[in-house]
């Protein structure tokens, strides 16, 4: 990666410095702020408290987690086959072309009867 030239940045920061102007303060501007800062100060401070939020925990983690690989892995369907032993990618190509689309509805009838392979 080129370094940036400290020199070239120096020149143009001077150059737009050169150019900028000093802006215009309107009259009583100062009065205006400190008076209202002065009121701030003599207000009652109200305190609002805040009900914390429930924290995530592992339980709701890692089936997100695992959900969210599995999508990613059927996202990019062959392209991660290397990584993962034949047996998996096999055993998965061959449910595929088996079974074609499948609503889930089969497996839920299944599961319900009590075939849980």
């Amino acid at each position: 990666m080129n370094e940036p030239d400290d020199a070239i940045f120096d020149e143009a920061l001077e150059k737009l410095l050169k150019r900028a102007t000093v802006p215009a303060v309107p009259a009583g501007a100062n009065s205006r702020l400190m008076a209202a800062i002065a009121a701030a100060e003599q207000q009652d401070a109200v305190i609002v408290a805040f009900k914390t939020r429930p924290k995530w925990n592992w339980p709701v983690s890692l089936p997100l987690a695992a959900s969210l690989m599995l999508g990613f892995f059927m996202g990019s369907y062959g392209v991660l086959d290397s990584y993962l032993p034949d047996g998996i990618v096999n055993e998965m190509l061959s449910d595929a072309a088996d079974q074609g689309a499948s609503s889930g509805i089969d497996e839920a009838e299944s599961y319900l009867e009590g075939e849980l392979s």
